[in-house]
């Protein structure tokens, strides 16, 4: 049962649904951080689910976390409502210069 429920999300997942989900994360992201033009944001899909990678300034990272985590909860908690809409799980991975290295 697995691997019918994977081959229907993998036909759920297109390229408007991915540009979306890019533009979503980046305009959100991109009206809190100093430096919005270094927001990228990539997507990148697994078999049953969608990844999205941010990354920013290193100088950003405060204000995407946010006190106690409370900004990228909440940018998780939308995300999770917009996949819901396509029933595709959606995670977000915030990749800062430390994980990188």
């Amino acid at each position: 049962m697995a691997s019918k429920r994977v081959t229907m999300a993998s036909k759920r997942v297109t390229k408007e649904v991915i540009d979306g989900l890019r533009d979503l994360v980046g305009s959100m992201v991109s009206s809190i951080v100093d430096h919005p033009e270094q927001v990228e944001v990539n997507v990148v899909p697994a078999s049953y689910r969608l990844l999205a990678e941010l990354h920013t300034c290193p100088d950003d990272v405060g204000q995407v976390i946010g006190r106690s985590g409370a900004v990228i909860a909440a940018i998780r908690t939308i995300l999770a409502a917009h996949g819901g809409r396509s029933k595709i799980k959606i995670d977000l991975d915030y990749v800062t210069e430390h994980d990188k290295g």
